[in-house]
């Protein structure tokens, strides 16, 4: 039976964002070895997930089913699940986990411990307490809509090289391509939701999902604006400070154009500094003199407006115009 993939996994917010502050800070930066640290982290984990993501996309299964990446929902808190495949039978929640050295996940206190190859030792959350935790409040969740499921947790390590130290524990560990075998493996003599139920539940899943907007990067790492470059970067050869003309936008690095290089630098603002944005915090980011001119850019990105004449303001709302994963 052909799958259904009713949310399709995006590159995390978060990791445009770091990338706009790696791109517009100056070398040596405070700020810089801890954003790099944390765009790398986030880089693999997203990484991870893809590599599941593949399987998924390279498998079928006989029974019905819907699949959800990268799902964020609200039950007695917020809770957001790398991967769910939901069928009328059951539940699965996908944990990845994409980490390099040599990992030991703990039970008390519940906590993964990675060792390099320097010796280095870090630590970090239990990946089985966050499957577990998420199979608790997905059940809330269902339960608030009078429905019941069987729901599996399971952890999935990225690439067969990671190696993990366990304690006896009930929480399977997989690698992506022993995925399909567990699943299938898994009990569907009868079904515990009917056709009109899976639908509904799975239309819920959809409509009750809610996009993590990450808070502005300068906020999270006490960066001053001051200290953030300005200017339109090149999408050929990343030169800062491309000139605007009648058509668009001239690097005169490489002196090639383009129609909507602005765009970039507007979601560089919002993603940096977050709050509204001004006409004249529009010139001065893009490097443009005329009012009309930074209108007109603003106007064409369909961001939401506040106010009339000199008090307008525009804000962007990344929960609509995220992009997609090609």
């Amino acid at each position: 039976m052909e799958e259904l993939i009713s949310k399709k996994r995006k590159e995390p917010l978060l990791l445009e964002g770091l990338d706009a502050a790696i791109k517009r800070l100056p070398i040596g930066h405070k700020s810089l070895p801890s954003i790099e640290s944390k765009l790398a982290s986030l880089k693999a984990g997203f990484g991870g997930e893809q590599q599941l993501d593949k399987v998924f996309e390279n498998y079928t299964f006989p029974m019905k089913h819907c699949l959800f990446h990268d799902i964020s929902l609200t039950s007695s808190t917020h809770f957001q699940m790398d991967t769910l495949f939901i069928t009328p039978f059951y539940a699965v929640i996908f944990e990845v986990k994409n980490i390099t050295g040599d990992l030991k996940v703990t039970e008390n206190p519940p906590q993964l411990i990675r060792k390099l190859d320097t010796g280095q030792v870090n630590g970090f959350k239990s990946p089985i307490a966050q499957v577990q935790n998420n199979c608790e409040l997905l059940r809330d969740w269902l339960y608030s809509r009078n429905t019941s499921l069987p729901i599996y947790g399971v952890v999935v390590l990225a690439y067969a090289k990671q190696r993990v130290e366990l304690f006896d524990t009930n929480v399977p560990f997989l690698y992506p391509n022993t995925v399909p075998t567990y699943i299938r493996q898994l009990p569907t003599e009868s079904p515990k939701l009917d056709d009109e139920t899976f639908k509904k539940i799975t239309n819920d899943l959809c409509n009750s999902h809610r996009e993590f907007t990450p808070p502005p990067i300068c906020m999270t790492y006490q960066i001053k604006r001051n200290e953030i470059r300005t200017g339109v970067t090149c999408p050929f050869c990343s030169f800062f400070g491309m000139k605007k003309y009648m058509k668009g936008w001239r690097c005169e690095g490489c002196n090639s154009t383009s129609p909507d290089a602005h765009k970039q630098a507007v979601r560089d603002w919002f993603l940096l500094f977050g709050g509204k944005m001004m006409n004249k915090d529009c010139r001065k980011f893009l490097h443009i003199e005329k009012q009309q001119t930074a209108n007109r850019i603003m106007k064409s990105m369909e961001l939401y407006t506040e106010g009339a004449n000199r008090n307008r303001t525009y804000r962007m709302d990344f929960k609509t115009k995220h992009r997609e994963r090609t």
